[in-house]
């Protein structure tokens, strides 16, 4: 595991709960979300991010190193 995973890991109870306070704070009136609801959520995000990476990727070619 790379050091910044590490750091990642390690504070990863901390990170849940700071995308659990800016849910509260913007959606006051809905329920506060479990950490496997907040985990989810990270989850959903990082999938729907490398697919438009990879079909950035894919439209693009590879890139060249001229």
């Amino acid at each position: 595991m790379g050091a910044l995973a590490a750091v990642a890991l390690e504070n990863l109870p901390a990170i849940i709960a700071s995308l659990r306070d800016v849910f509260v704070k913007r959606n006051p009136d809905a329920p506060v979300p479990s950490d496997a609801e907040v985990i989810q959520a990270y989850q959903e995000a990082l999938a729907a991010s490398l697919a438009v990476d990879a079909e950035w990727l894919a439209s693009h070619g590879p890139a060249s190193d001229q």
